[in-house]
């Protein structure tokens, strides 16, 4: 089996621990034949709204990381390069002049905070109805992310998910409460030819896949083809870690491909 790991974090993202070299080798372990790193590449500061110099530098750094690999560590995976472009709602013109770069093979478009409530790490929960209220805000920003160009692939639908279950409050994106604005979030994506990830660091830490079996198996049926598989690894304990429990979750969801990406191009893999 072709296993790939397009979410992936160095020491480069605020909270990675390792070296891409590091990271390589631990996914090579893992059976990993592909990886595309994604460092943070937040457009604002973390804690705050306040817009981050350093965002357009992220994809450079992790360009120059990749010139450095030896050869030898490269003979069992293929490493590309891209970045999670996160907040992208806050500064479009960055977004767009960060993800110009024809050096990157892959952008993931990401959402971790919520303008006026905060990182979803920060931010306190205090009830079922107020998560609801909560996750109605995180679709409504994702609809407006899916809506812009500066990326191949949505990352973790359903992130808030993780901090709302830690919270007490176990609560996820679903069809039966959120079944509108999924429909029109995966229907968007679709019509401008991105994808979504299954995000396999919910599996790794109990929550299940992000988004969940059943958002999969919708985006499926609603004609979504372009999906990639991330471990979102932080660390080499982490790398490569339920990738492959990732592909039969796609396989039971009615998914035939993963996809890859170069140079911004998708690329399908049989499962």
């Amino acid at each position: 089996m072709f296993l790939t790991d397009y979410h992936i974090h160095t020491r480069l993202s605020p909270d990675g621990e390792d070296s891409m070299r590091d990271m390589i080798r631990a996914s090579a372990k893992k059976g990993i034949k592909q990886i595309c790193f994604t460092d943070h590449c937040d457009i604002i500061k973390w804690g705050t709204e306040e817009l981050s110099r350093d965002a357009p530098y992220i994809l450079p750094k992790t360009l120059e990381e990749r010139s450095k690999i030896p050869p030898d560590d490269l003979r069992d995976i293929e490493v590309r390069v891209g970045v999670e472009l996160g907040e992208a709602h806050f500064s479009l013109e960055t977004a767009k002049e960060i993800a110009a770069n024809p050096e990157a093979d892959f952008i993931l478009g990401s959402l971790h905070v919520l303008k006026g409530y905060g990182d979803f790490f920060l931010i306190k929960y205090e009830s079922m109805e107020h998560c609801r209220m909560l996750l109605d805000a995180y679709l409504d920003t994702l609809l407006e992310i899916a809506a812009l160009d500066f990326f191949d692939v949505m990352a973790h639908i359903g992130y808030p998910t993780r901090y709302m279950t830690r919270a007490g409050f176990p609560l996820s994106p679903e069809l039966g409460h959120n079944g509108d604005k999924l429909e029109a979030l995966l229907k968007l994506l679709i019509h401008n030819g991105r994808g979504i990830e299954i995000n396999c660091s919910g599996i790794r830490d109990g929550y299940g896949p992000f988004p969940t079996m059943e958002i999969l198996r919708f985006y499926r049926e609603l004609g979504g083809e372009i999906i990639t598989v991330g471990s979102d690894a932080h660390k080499i304990r982490d790398a490569g870690v339920y990738i492959a429990e990732g592909y039969e979750i796609l396989r039971r969801t009615g998914f035939k491909y993963i996809t890859t990406y170069k140079k911004r191009k998708a690329e399908f893999i049989k499962i």
